[in-house]
């Protein structure tokens, strides 16, 4: 019987190359759907990850979206009566109740480890103080689960931020895994001036930037890939060597000799392709410019009056979820924006709002800052006034 082109692929492939071609197979040729179709088919545990997750005001400002720091997912209770972060007593025992999603539709989010912590209240707070560790079982999207904990206030008065923090070993993405619940209520009077207080992420000074200009080389795609596929070409390769040798020794050289021949071409195709991107120039026959830097010191501060609305499931919108709202009432910040001192810990900043002095709805002023074009943290500020 003649032998087909194919065939005679197909026999060159397993002979020589075992295990890769069973992979080829495995991802080209089956299984097959009902309809005979070919699938490609990965253990659940690659795919199929939880995604526990919570309101997070950090994922959304990189996102570029609006935020409310009256957290939806957050709540404080005293004797079952939801109360506000700023207006908490001394000394007193409440409870904090946390709603915790799950984004994945096919795998619950079990063992997820939520972190309660209590910072200062402001903006870009570091010190936190853990309040307790707890456990959710999150079920698939759009299941929640909610957790609560007892905590008493410290006993010097203040105002408070409560964080959350998500953790859980297998999760598709931990940025949305951060929260804060950062409110305050202010009755009104014209004008409403409130002080907030920013802190400085950076009050040791500047982290260090890695200067442009470079590398010659990436060791690691030299030494972890360049040498590694040498390695396996020479070990490949092996029945090319002396035939007196046996099989393992002739297999440890040609991967040793690969490796080594394979190292010395990549670090000079890389040092030559790092050397041609420094030397490009763009039509003017200049270097492209360097990317403006912000300074990390550099506080700016917008504010506006956007609410969440906290709807779940089908009838979430997300065309109009995250829809901007101008702020409600003039209001500004000063001094805006404004520059750190490396040594400066905090800044106290007046919020400045023109409320109106009739009765009517309540204003709600979304204070959001960041320092170094990185956001910071934020505050929500509620201010009341009579009747509806």
């Amino acid at each position: 019987m003649a032998v087909t082109a194919l065939e005679h692929r197909g026999g060159f492939c397993k002979q020589k190359l075992g295990r890769l071609c069973r992979i080829w197979d495995i991802i080209t040729r089956e299984p097959k759907t009902p309809e005979g179709d070919p699938c490609v088919r990965f253990p659940g545990h690659i795919i199929r990850k939880p995604d526990p997750c919570i309101y997070s005001q950090f994922l959304l400002m990189q996102l570029k979206r609006p935020v409310t720091w009256d957290n939806p997912d957050v709540r404080i209770l005293r004797g079952g009566v939801e109360q506000n972060t700023y207006n908490l007593t001394a000394g007193t025992d409440y409870t904090i109740d946390v709603t915790v999603h799950n984004s994945s539709r096919d795998k619950s989010a079990d063992g997820t480890v939520v972190h309660v912590r209590w910072i200062e209240f402001g903006a870009g707070g570091q010190t936190r103080n853990p309040i307790a560790t707890l456990s959710a079982d999150v079920p698939i999207w759009p299941g929640t689960t909610s957790v609560t904990t007892n905590w008493r206030t410290p006993d010097t008065p203040g105002h408070y931020c409560i964080e959350i923090e998500l953790v859980h070993p297998n999760d598709a993405n931990p940025a949305n895994n951060r929260g804060w619940n950062n409110t305050q209520v202010h009755a009104a009077n014209s004008p409403v001036t409130r002080p907030i207080r920013i802190f400085n992420r950076y009050p040791k000074g500047c982290p260090p930037i890695k200067e442009g200009g470079g590398p010659y080389l990436r060791p690691e795609r030299v030494f972890l890939g360049w040498g590694v596929l040498g390695a396996l070409a020479g070990a490949y390769l092996h029945h090319y060597g002396p035939q007196t040798w046996g099989v393992f020794e002739r297999v440890a050289a040609g991967a040793l000799l690969g490796y080594v021949i394979s190292v010395a071409i990549g670090l000079v195709s890389e040092w030559v392709y790092a050397w041609i991107k420094r030397r490009r120039k763009d039509r003017d026959g200049k270097r492209p410019p360097e990317p403006e830097r912000i300074p990390c010191h550099l506080v700016e501060i917008d504010v506006d009056s956007y609410e969440f609305t906290d709807d779940v499931g089908k009838t979430f919108d997300t065309d109009t979820a995250f829809d901007d709202k101008a702020a409600v009432w003039p209001a500004r910040v000063e001094p805006n924006p404004f520059m750190f001192a490396d040594d400066e810990v905090y800044r106290d900043v007046e919020l400045l709002v023109d409320a109106p002095d009739t009765p009517g709805p309540d204003g709600v002023f979304n204070v959001n800052v960041r320092q170094g074009g990185v956001p910071a943290g934020g505050v929500t500020v509620r201010i009341t006034r009579g009747g509806t």
